[in-house]
C-alpha cells in the first residue's frame, strides 16, 4: 500500500536498528528549535505532532509543537532510549498540556501527559510529565491512539488496548479520567482467521463536539473498515459506516460542526486522500481528491492541517489548499481545540 506516512517510517525503521541508549525526556533543557523564526519572537504552540532528533548519532523519537503557521517547531519531550516509541499526541481540552502514548517494548505501553507552556525566553517547554495508565506486564497488551476529549468538565481520555497474549485478537475501546485510576471499557472486538492470526482491531478513538459519543475506526477484515459511533457513557452501539479500503487517522470536527475527516486508499496503487462523512449510519463519504495524511481541524473547523510533503491547509469539503510550510511538516498532528 502506498504511504504518505514518511516520518513515521523512518522513526519506526530507526528505532527498531539502533543501538540502546538513555536520553533525555522533557526537553527543557534542549528545545532542539527549527524554523523558529526571529530569535526574540514568542512562540504560540498549537499544534502538536511527532517527530525525532539524532543525538550523538542516534535517533530518538520525540513529542513535538508548533504554530499554526509552521515556525517555532520544538521538540517538548525526548524518548528516554532509541526503542522507545513515542506517538499520536492529543492536546486537553484547555490547550494546557499533551497527552501521548509511549511503547518500549511489544508488551509495555503507558500514556503519558505533560503541561506545556511558554518560557521567558519564548521557548515552548514541557513540565509535570506524569503516567496516567500503565498496563501491568502481566496484561500483554499494547495501547494505541489515546485522544483527550473535547470539554474539560468531562475530563477523560479515551484510548484503544490491542490484546498480545492469552487474549490474542481482542481489541477494547476504553476511557479513563485524566488524572488516571480504573479503565472503562465501552466496546470490545474480536476477530482472528482461521490460523489464529488477528486480523481486526479499533484504532483513532475521537470525541464528539459535546463528548457525548465516541467514534472509532473497527478494521473487519483487511480491506474492510467500519466507523463505529459508540455511546461514550454507555458503550452503546449507535451508528456504524462501512468502508471498504484502507481507513487511517480518524477526527471528529469541532463545536459548531458535525463531521469526520479520515484519510482513505481503496487499494494498495492508490494515494491517501481525505475523505469526509456524516456520523450517521447510511452516510455517504466524500472526497475533493486532496492527497495526504495526518488531518486535524482548527478549533473554529473554518480549515483542516494536513501533510502531503508539505505542511498543508485546505478549506473543509473543498479543493482549496494552500501550503503552511515546505520544511519539518510534522506528522500525527493534532490541532489545539
Amino acid at each position: 500500500m502506498k504511504t504518505i506516512f514518511f516520518i513515521t517510517s523512518a522513526v519506526l525503521a530507526t528505532i527498531l536498528f539502533s543501538a540502546c541508549k538513555q536520553g533525555s525526556n522533557l526537553t527543557d533543557n534542549m528545545p532542539m528549535r527549527t524554523n523558529a523564526g526571529s530569535g526574540s519572537s514568542t512562540a504560540h504552540p498549537a499544534i502538536t505532532y511527532v517527530s525525532g532528533t539524532t543525538l550523538k548519532k542516534i535517533f530518538y523519537n520525540t513529542i513535538a509543537v508548533m504554530d499554526t503557521d509552521g515556525t517555532h517547531q520544538t521538540n517538548v519531550y525526548t524518548a528516554s532510549s532509541s526503542s522507545e516509541t513515542d506517538m499520536n499526541p492529543t492536546w486537553s481540552p484547555s490547550g494546557g498540556s499533551i497527552a501521548w502514548k509511549t511503547i518500549s517494548s511489544a508488551v509495555s505501553s503507558s500514556i503519558l501527559t505533560a503541561e506545556i507552556s511558554v518560557n521567558s525566553s519564548g521557548t515552548p517547554v514541557a513540565s509535570n510529565q506524569r503516567t496516567v495508565y500503565s498496563p501491568s506486564s502481566s496484561d500483554s497488551l499494547s495501547i494505541i491512539t489515546p485522544a483527550w476529549c473535547t470539554s474539560s468538565a468531562t475530563a477523560k481520555i479515551a484510548f484503544v488496548r490491542q490484546y498480545i497474549g492469552t487474549n490474542l485478537g481482542k481489541s477494547e475501546l476504553c476511557t479513563i479520567s485524566e488524572s488516571g485510576g480504573s479503565v472503562t471499557v465501552l466496546a470490545s472486538y474480536s476477530k482472528k482467521n482461521s490460523a489464529g492470526t488477528v486480523i481486526s482491531h479499533y484504532t483513532y478513538p475521537t470525541w464528539s463536539p459535546d463528548d457525548s459519543k465516541i467514534a472509532v475506526i473497527r478494521e473487519d477484515t483487511i480491506g474492510h473498515n467500519t466507523i463505529m459511533i459508540f455511546d461514550a457513557s454507555t458503550g452503546a452501539a449507535l451508528d456504524s459506516i462501512p468502508i471498504s479500503g484502507g481507513v487511517s487517522e480518524l477526527e471528529w470536527s469541532r463545536t459548531g460542526m458535525n463531521k469526520l475527516v479520515y484519510i482513505y486508499t481503496p487499494n494498495s496503487s492508490t494515494a491517501w486522500s481525505l475523505y469526509y462523512a456524516d456520523p450517521t449510519t447510511g452516510s455517504t463519504p466524500s472526497t475533493n481528491s486532496v492527497t495526504g495524511g495526518a488531518p486535524t481541524w482548527s478549533p473554529n473547523n473554518s480549515s483542516i492541517m494536513y501533510v502531503n510533503s508539505s505542511l498543508m491547509k485546505v478549506i473543509p469539503l473543498t479543493a482549496t489548499t494552500t501550503t503552511v510550510s515546505s520544511s519539518g511538516p510534522g506528522n500525527k498532528m493534532n490541532w489545539k481545540k
